[in-house]
């Protein structure tokens, strides 16, 4: 791209019909372009001259003149908007003399009306001078190293519009530069216990002699004459407002209250930067720098009392100091130019002492200058101060004074090439671990980074731990991939520290698809009851014998049921009930563990009661001598055979029968029924005697043991 113009428009309006004497000649204009402080509000701007001739002798020239600009006309004004700031001066003949006609300024424009001037010769020049503009609106916010090279091709333009015959219709009246550039711990001075000289008042030299901490500030106008100061009609010469925060509440600092600059006969210098600590020394008259504290001075560095270059005869040792009032860490100091030389650059460096008798944890505070005093006022005003400007923060100096590789500026060293992460799509589970970048302050004084992330495909996936340093430290990146779907995605992490240097790091997350989910957990494998198979009741259980686990999810492809460890032998299940064989291996124990396991899900172990015997007579277990089942419809007599199937009746016992009041009946057969896992057969015949509904006991007895009876089943006998 080509240089970029900005115009600023000039409109000179006359009368569209003159009389006969009106002025006929041609002009010729021309300008005196000067360098503008781009951080001016109220930056004068070049002259305007008009030199016209060939018109005849004795000829008039009159009406408005009146010229536009692309930015706030700022001079001071009155109540009727006029200023005798900007002056219009007329040449006849005899040289340029200022007319009595003020300036209307309206916005973007001044006028000056009501022109009556005689050219006696045929000839007039004419002369506008001394017009403010607010031209730091022409420039990006904020200005960086990276767009100073687009402000300053920025050439401030004035285009005339007129019915007199003009052999040019745009002269340049500026070129942008930035006034101030410095170097500063705009983002750290670390803060540590540091003694003040041991005797009160103190110099200069005293805090030199002491070993006080100290940290410096170069300030370097950008070009020669930028540092200016007061002159006519302005309130203030260039101006700087430093500012300090952050210092521990013990904390006292102190300044110069005068700084000779880089072309005094010995320049103030802290001994941080590129020259030994000295006590500046200034010739009065000599115009070389030298910054004044200015007392008095608001927060915007605005207002306070004049000041003046030192005074007396010979060189003046610059070795006073006064402390700079602190509220709660923060306070500021303003200087202002009391002498300079308009034809050389110049820079001047001063020493910040901060005594603090301890500290009792880190602290970092910072310091920001800018060029003063500091307005938001971008219009004409009658009060608002000359010069002023807007709060912009100085460039680096280090490249206008060749020392950016000096040792006592930081050097970024960042020992990361490129990072791979991995991640799973739609969450924020990464896959690896998260990107690692050290960082390294390879030189002097104090290195403030700040991390940039950039993304080259989608955006937001990549947040750090750390957005911003000084000197050494790390950063850490994380992905979060809520919002992404499998596939790679490239990004940029760059490590900014400024004039102290950058570095860029590609890194590349690979998304990898989400895995299936696990399968739901199996459900809970529960045992409420564990019953005598015959009775459905809760009895203890015997060896070999029938049980009944009642509960829920029993059933499965796979189901298996233990006592002590023992499977027992399955009969039926389904999801809420299991029928099974008690082990064998459970005969002589009293109690067992009970676990049944559903496919692979094993429930909470349940004690069961074991007993020797437990005879249990099923429902509709007791049939007649022809296999009927007993009953009020089918009743058995004396003398028939009542063929009882029971459980809990192991091998090896006695057992009896009990029918009505006749006891100690003894089985014609006793034993396993043939075919039935787990299931006894007792055939008794019913004695002479036995009538009616009766009740139906069995008895286990085993060797040396008590006796264990059934509960009653009723028979019916005729």
């Amino acid at each position: 791209m080509g240089p970029r113009f900005l115009s600023v428009f000039l409109l000179f309006s006359l009368p569209a019909a003159f009389a006969q004497s009106s002025f006929n000649g041609r002009c010729q204009v021309t300008s005196t372009p000067i360098q503008v402080r781009y951080e001016g509000a109220t930056e004068r701007l070049g002259d305007v001259t008009l030199l016209c001739t060939g018109a005849a002798p004795g000829t008039m020239l009159t009406g408005n003149l009146t010229l536009y600009f692309p930015v706030a006309v700022t001079n001071r004004i009155d109540l009727n908007n006029q200023t005798r700031d900007a002056v219009l001066s007329i040449d006849t003949g005899s040289g340029f003399a200022p007319s009595a006609i003020p300036g209307l300024v309206s916005l973007n424009s001044i006028s000056f009306n009501g022109l009556n001037f005689a050219a006696p010769i045929g000839s007039i020049n004419l002369k506008i001078s001394g017009v403010r503009g607010a031209v730091n609106n022409l420039v990006p916010v904020p200005p960086t190293q990276d767009n100073l090279k687009q402000i300053k091709q920025i050439q401030v333009l004035a285009s005339i519009s007129s019915p007199l015959l003009l052999n040019q219709a745009t002269v340049i009246v500026g070129y942008m530069a930035g006034g101030l550039t410095a170097t500063l711990y705009s983002t750290g001075i670390t803060c540590y216990g540091s003694p003040a000289p041991a005797t009160s008042p103190f110099a200069l030299s005293d805090l030199f002699a002491a070993g006080t901490a100290l940290a410096s500030t170069r300030l370097t106008e950008g070009f020669a004459s930028a540092f200016e100061t007061r002159q006519p009609g302005s309130d203030n010469g260039a101006r700087f407002l430093v500012k300090y925060s952050g210092f521990p509440a013990n904390s006292h600092l102190y300044i110069p209250d005068a700084v000779a600059g880089s072309d005094a006969l010995v320049p103030t210098a802290g001994g941080d930067l590129d020259a030994p600590q000295a006590v500046g020394k200034y010739v009065p008259g000599s115009n070389t720098l030298v910054l004044v504290r200015v007392n008095g001075a608001d927060s915007t560095g605005s207002g306070g009392y004049a000041v003046f270059p030192p005074q007396g005869s010979g060189p003046q040792s610059l070795n006073s100091v006064s402390e700079v009032p602190l509220t709660n860490g923060s306070g500021y100091a303003v200087y202002e130019v009391a002498d300079a030389n308009p034809s050389v650059m110049e820079s001047a460096q001063f020493p910040t002492f901060f005594v603090i008798p301890n500290v009792t944890s880190p602290a970092t505070a910072s310091e920001s200058v800018s060029l003063a005093p500091v307005s938001g006022a971008g219009f004409a005003s009658a009060t608002a101060p000359i010069v002023r400007f807007a709060a912009f923060s100085p460039l680096t100096d280090c490249s206008a004074l060749a020392d950016c590789n000096a040792k006592y500026f930081p050097k970024l060293f960042v020992d990361a090439s490129s990072i791979q992460i991995g991640a799973i799509a739609n969450s924020k589970t990464m896959t690896t671990q998260p990107g690692y970048i050290p960082i390294r302050n390879a030189s002097g004084g104090l290195l403030a980074w700040s991390v940039v992330l950039s993304y080259q495909t989608g955006s937001g996936w990549l947040f750090v731990d750390y957005s911003s340093g000084l000197n050494n430290g790390s950063v850490r990146v994380w992905s979060d991939a809520t919002n992404l779907g499998p596939g790679t995605y490239q990004a940029t992490v760059t490590i900014n520290a400024g004039s102290a240097g950058s570095q860029t790091i590609p890194l590349t997350l690979t998304v990898a698809s989400a895995p299936p989910p696990p399968p739901p957990p199996p459900p809970a494998v529960t045992v409420s009851q564990v019953q005598n198979a015959a009775t459905l009741t809760q009895t203890p259980l015997v060896a070999g014998s029938l049980a009944t686990v009642i509960g829920s999810h029993l059933g499965g492809k796979s189901v298996s049921v233990t006592f002590d460890g023992a499977a027992a032998t399955l009969l039926y299940t389904s999801d809420t009930q299991i029928n099974l064989q008690v082990p064998l291996s459970l005969s002589g124990k009293t109690q067992s563990s009970l676990v049944v396991t559903a496919d692979g899900s094993s429930s909470t172990p349940v004690m069961v009661t074991l007993a020797p015997a437990w005879p249990a007579i099923f429902a509709n277990g007791v049939l007649n001598g022809d296999n009927s089942v007993n009953g009020p419809g089918a009743p058995t007599k004396a003398g028939d055979v009542l063929q009882i199937f029971a459980t809990g009746i192991p091998s090896g016992v006695t057992v009896s029968a009990q029918i009505g009041d006749q006891k100690n009946l003894v089985p014609v057969y006793s034993g396993d029924a043939p075919g039935l896992t787990g299931v006894q057969q007792v055939n008794v015949a019913v004695p002479d005697g036995a009538s009616g509904a009766a009740l139906l006991i069995l008895c286990a007895t085993p060797p040396g043991g008590q006796a264990y009876c059934s509960t009653g089943y009723q028979v019916v006998l005729r």
